[in-house]
């Protein structure tokens, strides 16, 4: 009997301590329930912050870099627009006459197309402070009309003319770039030109050119479009080695005044540029 009871005891001893182990332990994990539990996370400078430019790792382990690449010094523009018709006249002399007729550009090529088509390529010598570099370049327009008849140059000929007008360019641009990834860049530039002007008959075969020294001058905007697409400037970068790609809008103006002809044309153009 004494047995039982001693065997009893030490059961209900044991009962007693597991109890208060459980409430000791319900206690510890009632102090970290959640909302509860003290912040306990670390933020310790990844090797690569600051070598590599890593900003962040996300929740999916991927690395996160904010890569800053340097300005590029080379520069491609292709443009379309729109040109004024050139401020041109010729002097006509009428066939046994000594009477002199002064025939403008727009009398002989009424309706010219005003399509234009440019091209300038640009290397920065200067990063510093800008951009500062050589363009070069050239523009286009083509036009169609009549000529006039040497016996009365008032009167339209049957014969057909076409008219090329060639700018070519060489001088110094600017540009307000400081960063790479910069959204505007306004720039500004001028310089020399030489102004062809061809002209071609239908029913004849030869093509009468003549040239002369000018000067020109231009202003236009670069908007970023890499800028704001992370992976599409990660691929132009890789499959194309392009830094940037831009929107451009640019307006031009040319003037020639030589013993051979005097000239004045005005280009507002638009389309893509590409640092590289």
């Amino acid at each position: 009997m004494i047995s039982f009871f001693s065997y009893l005891f030490q059961i209900i001893l044991i009962l007693i301590g597991s109890n208060a182990y459980a409430d000791d332990l319900s206690n510890s994990i009632s102090d970290k329930l959640p909302g509860q539990f003290q912040q306990r996370e670390k933020k310790i400078a990844h090797p690569a912050a600051k070598t590599d430019g890593l900003t962040r790792i996300d929740s999916e382990g991927n690395y996160i870099y904010d890569i800053q690449d340097p300005l590029r010094n080379e520069s491609v523009h292709l443009r379309i627009g729109v040109a004024t018709n050139p401020d041109i006249s010729v002097k006509i002399s009428q066939y046994n006459s000594t009477n002199v007729y002064e025939v403008e550009f727009d009398d002989i090529y009424k309706g010219a197309s005003k399509l234009s088509i440019g091209f300038d390529y640009e290397y920065y010598f200067t990063l510093i402070g800008g951009k500062l570099g050589l363009q070069t370049g050239f523009a286009t327009q083509f036009a169609d009309g009549r000529g006039r008849l040497a016996s009365n140059p008032a009167v339209e000929s049957i014969e057909k003319f076409t008219f090329i007008t060639m700018p070519i360019y060489l001088g110094l641009i600017y540009r307000f770039e400081y960063r790479d990834r910069q959204y505007l860049a306004p720039y500004v530039s001028g310089g020399g030109s030489y102004v062809g002007l061809l002209e071609k008959r239908d029913d004849v075969d030869k093509i009468n050119a003549i040239g002369t020294p000018g000067v020109y001058g231009a202003a236009g905007l670069l908007l970023n479009v890499t800028a704001f697409d992370r992976d599409l400037a990660g691929e132009f970068k890789v499959e194309y080695n392009i830094s940037n790609l831009w929107i451009n809008v640019e307006l031009r103006s040319v003037q020639v005044s030589s013993e051979a002809f005097s000239y004045k044309n005005n280009f507002i153009q638009g389309g893509l540029s590409f640092d590289f």
